[in-house]
């Protein structure tokens, strides 16, 4: 295993997993104004609503030593953009994300929700049975693997196929956002989470698909927003043409993020990754693991996916209650799909 501060991933499918630094979002619900003409701010947890979070709060709070009262005091005073509707669980993984600070809580989720609102292109229309995200997940492999023994999250792209014409930019990038958040969604806050890339298939004519104005916008993303801590990039199979993608992605990647990325090779002697950072029990057996092969792997969380349909659906109406989200369309555009 080679470590290099090379930053490829952008490209590797269509999504680099360049994660956010220990920032997170928070948000600040508040119910109205009060007699008084000031604002009257809800301290009791929202209750359940479809855009929640699925894991279980008790656990995740005892595991990562968060606190109820913290959760509480990240809802005063009212972010702006932030939706008032946000949940103790959303909140957590905010909170933990951005190691209980406060303060930073607050600056990272403010940049969550304007990245999610200026980025349309990569966070709306997220039904995963609608046609563009249906071609993604049929020509792309997208899951979340098993936790380590550390206890981080780790989450798994890779082109399932080697044509440049199946290859969508902007769809795949919000497809692999909808993956990190499926994993945020079942594994809630963790102590870290590893963005695990196979760049098998990958050609130079996958460079000619990218977006330059997504691509800054992934990365501003990912490294300032995402309510996660990243612990590394690996980068499986790398390609020999490691020295344009680095060219078209550098100018929008901080020294942390190049400093967190490690290339692999194809016949790179992988004992130290198995020991210092995922298993073979962690791994597909296509990466020399225990666990089932990449394309079964991926044909079981498809069944997540659509599982956590309302899910998406909810989250996109939770930041954007004018989003036109014709769910009855979304079966009649399944007919016309056609996979290349």
């Amino acid at each position: 295993m080679t470590r290099i501060w090379f930053m490829m991933l952008c490209f590797t499918a269509t999504t680099l997993p360049a994660t956010a630094t220990p920032f997170c979002r928070v948000s600040s619900p508040w119910s109205g104004i009060s007699s008084t003409g000031h604002p009257h701010f809800d301290t009791t947890e929202p209750t359940t609503m479809e855009h929640d979070l699925g894991f279980d709060m008790a656990e995740a709070l005892e595991r990562e030593g968060l606190s109820r009262e913290d959760l509480k005091a990240l809802r005063h005073p009212p972010i702006e953009g932030v939706p008032d509707t946000i949940t103790d669980k959303q909140l957590a993984c905010f909170l933990d994300a951005c190691d209980k600070n406060i303060d930073e809580t607050r600056k990272v989720l403010k940049i969550y929700y304007e990245a999610r609102k200026n980025g349309p292109e990569l966070f709306n229309n997220r039904d995963p049975l609608s046609a563009p995200i249906q071609q993604c997940l049929q020509n792309q492999d997208y899951f979340p693997l098993p936790t380590t023994p550390n206890g981080y999250s780790v989450v798994f792209h890779r082109l399932k196929n080697s044509r440049s014409s199946n290859y969508h930019f902007d769809e795949a990038i919000k497809t692999y956002f909808m993956t990190i958040d499926s994993c945020l969604y079942t594994q809630g806050p963790r102590p870290g989470i590893i963005f695990l890339f196979d760049m098998k298939n990958v050609g130079l004519m996958h460079l000619t698909r990218i977006n330059m104005s997504s691509v800054r916008k992934f990365f501003s993303y990912l490294q300032d927003g995402l309510p996660a801590k990243l612990k590394a990039i690996h980068v499986m199979n790398v390609v020999s043409f490691f020295d344009k993608i680095l060219y078209i992605i550098k100018p929008f990647i901080n020294a942390e993020i190049l400093n967190m990325l490690y290339l692999h090779s194809s016949n790179a002697n992988m004992e130290s990754f198995y020991e210092e950072w995922i298993p073979k029990s962690g791994l597909p057996s296509d990466l020399g693991g225990d666990l089932k092969s990449i394309d079964e792997l991926h044909q079981d969380h498809l069944k997540e996916f659509e599982r956590l349909r309302p899910y998406y659906l909810a989250e996109e109406r939770q930041r954007n209650p004018d989003a036109s989200l014709i769910e009855g369309s979304t079966e009649k555009m399944l007919k016309s799909l056609s996979i290349d």
